[in-house]
């Protein structure tokens, strides 16, 4: 009897959403099909570099741009070879080149595996060889349509094509020109403004992006996922990779975290060595840091997992071991190529380059490498750790009793009763606004004293991040709450590009009070972090450098399930900052006033493990800014309560306001050795 046999006919739209359905799994976030678009395109682009040792001339980019009124994703590279690989013209040609590479492994064919799915030249040394990542490019485009051209490095030619999705039969269709043909589609396709490559290299057309890339693009996140997963090849080879939202072309750079000697932070690299006796498993180096002031941000917390100049996956150090500052450690991995990050690419990693499978070895092997290494760096955290809490518990304390000390001054002067009084004040002319920061313009709290019970919700709990700089800068903004006891709760955390102008919301809309919230005060905090130099100074004369702080005056109190204090006008908050000029500035918030006082002033500095000389120090300096808000606000309010303010204000004599301040200044001082 003779037999029939068929052969699958495959439903290629399925096939595209499980790829997408795989990178939305291992990618924790919204935008996660910019992030994992960026990581495949380019190392596709860094794979074929021309200068395989340096790196020389190489540069990839993403530009958003407009044909015929329609938004195109453009993805190119210079520095690289090009398509390469045997000519087809025919499917029975295109077959024998496929048979070839499973027969044969037979590499080069650059072209041939770009346009057939699940298909690879690549050799297991280089970043991606699993063939699916090309597969994005038509998830990326919501007309599941793509074009493409390259100029060859082998022998000059040039070609154009398309690929899309048929969604009459669901296979996947590509058709191909070369040389003058093909430059001649090129125009017919996409337009006379688009010209020809010129340089070796390849250009991907996405047509119609999604929505969740141009956003990307457009707010900056793009760039700060190439950044925070190419740092490796940026640092070591000064690899240009941009972006260009149509209106603005930047680079990714080194993030901050990841450059030499950075202050206040704690290292120790472990130099090559073995990680599993009996077998020949090496890393290069690990490097672990210890930066609990550093402001680092979520998506650089962790051991950074290299592999190919890119990073794989970051692994919470807090996972590995269960020690207290464990959350302030990060840092990266490299491996020898061979055999460990071989092995670890073939047996451990995910298709999608973003995790390990760590219950199989050698990724099991790793894992309990680096915890054990983890282990003992902690051995001196703890040192470290039990010091700074230390310094932060003297800190707290002498803020606190110095506030008691000025208790009897605020009262004798009127500003006693932060929350509580007859006398509404008409409070203070602000301070010119800065050019870089944040705004809290809706928060609402269910009643005036700002007390919230559990089943309640305080409104409007984001921030908008304003710029009047004159021009873009990329930016992290955090939105966070600090309890009264110091434990800090992440709200929401973005790196953008913030243009001139208001950037997006950040932060929750609402934050519902649960039981998980303690009775008890609260804050919410927010901080504007730089993430690139600009070659300009702020208004406090500190020049914007990555890791500067642009703003962190956000502090909005709460209190949940208890009555606010009765207390003084004033809260102590350390803000350190490398200023001669700085010792002590002051905020209004809400009725009140947020002192800010320089913990790296030489004058505060050696005071920091001295309780008592602290709270002498800050009770002493209190009471003279008491007296000069009194002043100003007098001055704002035209209070006549206090005589001696009142003939001070109305005399308008400048030489009687250091006398007035000195004799109740002495008298402060007096009552305090009494």
């Amino acid at each position: 009897m003779e037999r029939t046999i068929f052969t699958q006919i495959v439903n290629r739209e399925k096939d595209i959403e499980a790829v997408a359905d795989g990178y939305k799994t291992k990618i924790n976030h919204e935008l996660w099909l910019a992030d994992g678009l960026q990581k495949d395109a380019i190392q596709n682009c860094w794979d074929v570099r021309s200068d395989k040792k340096h790196g020389k001339n190489w540069e990839c980019g993403f530009l958003l741009m407009k044909i015929d009124n329609k938004e195109v994703l453009c993805i190119s590279d210079k520095g690289t070879t090009g398509l390469n690989g045997t000519k087809f013209y025919t499917p029975n040609e295109l077959t024998k080149i496929l048979e070839k590479i499973s027969n044969e492994s037979q590499r080069g064919e650059d072209l041939a595996c770009f346009l057939n799915s699940n298909w690879s030249s690549k050799s297991i040394e280089e970043g991606g060889n699993r063939g699916r990542g090309k597969t994005l490019f038509l998830v990326a485009s919501q007309s599941k349509n793509v074009f493409f051209e390259s100029l060859r490095s082998t022998d000059n030619s040039y070609v154009f094509g398309e690929f899309y999705l048929d969604t009459a039969d669901k296979q996947v269709k590509f058709s191909l020109h070369y040389d003058d043909d093909g430059k001649a589609m090129l125009k017919s396709e996409l337009g006379e403004k688009i010209s020809p490559i010129t340089e070796y290299g390849t250009k991907i057309f996405i047509l119609n992006p999604d929505t969740a890339v141009t956003q990307a693009i457009k707010s900056g996140e793009l760039i700060s996922f190439i950044s925070n997963s190419r740092w490796e090849t940026i640092r070591k080879y000064e690899a240009k990779i941009f972006v260009d939202d149509g209106n603005e072309k930047k680079y990714a750079n080194l993030p901050y975290w990841y450059e030499n000697e950075l202050k206040g932070v704690e290292e120790k690299e472990f130099s090559p060595e073995i990680i599993k006796d009996g077998t020949e498993y090496k890393i290069k180096r690990l490097v672990l840091r210890y930066a609990p002031n550093l402001n680092v941000p979520d998506s650089i917390r962790g051991i950074a997992i290299q592999r190919g100049g890119m990073t794989i996956e970051r692994i919470p150090a807090e996972e590995l071991v269960k020690e207290q500052g464990m959350t302030d450690i990060y840092g990266w991995l490299e491996m020898e190529s061979k055999p460990l990050e071989e092995e670890m690419k073939i047996r451990c990693e995910g298709p999608e380059h973003f995790n390990f499978t760590w219950t199989l070895n050698p990724a099991r092997y790793l894992r309990n490498h680096i915890q054990s290494k983890i282990r003992e760096f902690a051995k001196d955290l703890k040192i470290i750790e039990s010091e700074q809490a230390k310094k932060n518990k003297i800190q707290k304390t002498a803020e606190e009793e110095a506030l008691k000390l000025l208790t009897p001054l605020f009262k004798k002067l009127g500003l006693f009763g932060k929350h509580k009084g007859k006398r509404k004040k008409k409070g203070l002319s602000r301070k010119k606004n800065e050019p870089l920061r944040l705004s809290v313009p809706d928060m609402e709290f269910p009643r005036d004293d700002k007390r919230v019970n559990y089943g309640e919700k305080i409104n409007g709990t984001y921030v908008v991040p304003i710029n009047e700089f004159g021009e873009s800068i990329l930016v992290l903004v955090r939105v966070f709450i600090v309890s009264a006891d110091g434990k800090t709760e992440m709200l929401q955390e973005k790196e953008i590009n913030l243009h001139t102008g208001e950037g997006p919301r950040i932060g929750p809309d609402e934050i519902a009070i649960s039981k998980k919230y303690k009775a008890g005060g609260y804050s919410l905090r927010a901080r504007m972090i730089a993430l690139e130099n600009k070659d300009k100074i702020l208004p406090d004369g500190v020049k914007i450098e990555k890791g500067t702080i642009l703003y962190e005056r956000v502090n909005q109190k709460f209190y949940v399930e208890i009555n606010p204090p009765e207390s003084g006008p004033f809260e102590f908050q350390p803000k350190g900052k490398d200023d001669k000029s700085y010792l002590f500035e002051w905020e209004q918030e809400g009725d009140g006033y947020i002192i800010y006082y320089n913990e790296l002033h030489p004058r505060i500095k050696p005071l920091l493990n001295d309780g008592e000389g602290l709270r002498d120090y800050f009770a002493e300096q209190g009471s003279l800014l008491a007296l000069q808000i009194k002043l100003e606000e007098l001055i704002a309010d035209d209070d006549k309560e206090d005589k001696d303010f009142t003939k001070l204000v109305k005399g308008k004599d400048a030489s009687a306001v250091y006398k007035l301040f000195l004799n109740r200044h002495s008298e402060f001082l007096w009552s305090l050795k009494e």
